[in-house]
């Protein structure tokens, strides 16, 4: 049987705090060597508009590997529908466990990263943070930095200043923390502690030379070559600890500017979070450094957030479990491949 989990059974059984456990542990063993990694696959769709993407990875310790399939079609994106999906398959036999909706996982880990990053890089007392973006994923990146420091104001940005308000509201009823919107971009910046952009801006939204000593940014929009959020000053300035390098490199926007436009080089990249984490690479040295953690998204983090979400479901009865093999069909030969008597 294949367990099928809608969106409403994940947030069920997964939240924040746990998202931050589960990436923490994940970076580790991945950095430890005992994971599977690959770069995503990522084609456009012709005369859509649109694109697809497959990231899949091997999770041993956990008995478990997935592939997670998403679609991209920015503004046409529907109520309803599903564009996030993954399939977790069992290690030990190769046998399909779940399909599970994953739009509110892929949330989830993207925030948790952000706010393990934090964890290490961003300074101890830091409590206000700075936002670009007043979307679903802003308030996940809001969501994680507050299980991880103590967060006394939110200050929001969004070129939708009704967003901003918004978003504002939600962070004070939900989070119990106190929120604004930011009166400019430079205002957001100037006295955050904690700088996060969460747009799909193809423009950096701020000036790097407007960050103060001592200021953790988290970049984590631009996550397609098309994308920019941050300045070449931003890097230049920072000590840069990405998710996966290969894909950062390959698929970040802005990164990839300020490589292309002489402010930073590849090879100046600190670490991956993962040696953060192992404690291979020291995170934040000095209370004075700029630090910036620069994400795109990873396999790992989805099949991680999976696996957990799969063994609550199991243990709280939820999903529907649905039989796609027939036991009574003998198996299948493969094509092309037939028997000197059945030829």
């Amino acid at each position: 049987m294949v367990l099928v989990l809608s969106e409403f059974d994940v947030a069920s059984v997964l939240g924040m705090s746990d998202g931050v456990r589960l990436i923490e542990d994940v970076f580790r063993q991945h950095a430890a060597g005992e994971t599977i990694l690959v770069p995503r696959l990522s084609m456009n769709i012709p005369g859509s508009g649109g694109a697809f993407r497959a990231m899949a990875a091997v999770l041993p310790r956990a008995g478990v590997f997935g592939v997670k399939t998403l679609t991209g079609y920015p503004g046409r994106r529907a109520h309803g529908e599903t564009y996030f999906a993954l399939l977790l398959f069992d290690a030990s036999d190769g046998a399909l466990r779940a399909v599970i909706a994953a739009n509110h996982i892929t949330g989830i880990r993207t925030g948790a990263s952000t706010g393990v990053a934090a964890r290490y890089l961003a300074r101890d007392d830091a409590s206000v943070i700075g936002i670009f973006g007043g979307g679903v994923q802003a308030r996940h990146q809001v969501a994680a930095l507050a299980e991880v420091r103590r967060i006394t104001l939110v200050k929001v940005f969004d070129v939708d200043a009704g967003k901003a308000l918004d978003f504002a509201g939600w962070i004070e009823r939900e989070l119990n923390v106190a929120a604004r919107p930011g009166a400019s971009a430079r205002e957001t910046v100037a006295g955050s502690d904690l700088v996060v952009t969460a747009t799909t801006s193809s423009a950096p939204v701020f000036s790097g030379e407007w960050l103060e000593e001592g200021t953790h940014v988290s970049g984590v929009g631009s996550n397609t070559p098309a994308k920019r959020e941050l300045d070449g000053e931003t890097f230049r300035r920072s000590k840069v600890v990405v998710d996966f390098k290969d894909q950062v490199l390959e698929e970040a926007g802005d990164l990839r500017a300020a490589i292309e436009g002489g402010a930073f080089a590849a090879d100046a990249v600190h670490a991956q979070l993962g040696e953060i984490v192992a404690g291979r690479k020291q995170g934040r040295q000095t209370a004075a450094e700029i630090t910036l953690f620069k994400s795109v998204g990873v396999a790992i983090e989805d099949v991680a957030t999976a696996a957990f979400v799969y063994t609550r479901a199991m243990a709280s009865a939820l999903g529907t479990p649905v039989a796609l093999a027939d036991a009574t069909v003998a198996a299948i030969e493969p094509v092309g491949v037939r028997s000197a008597a059945g030829a």
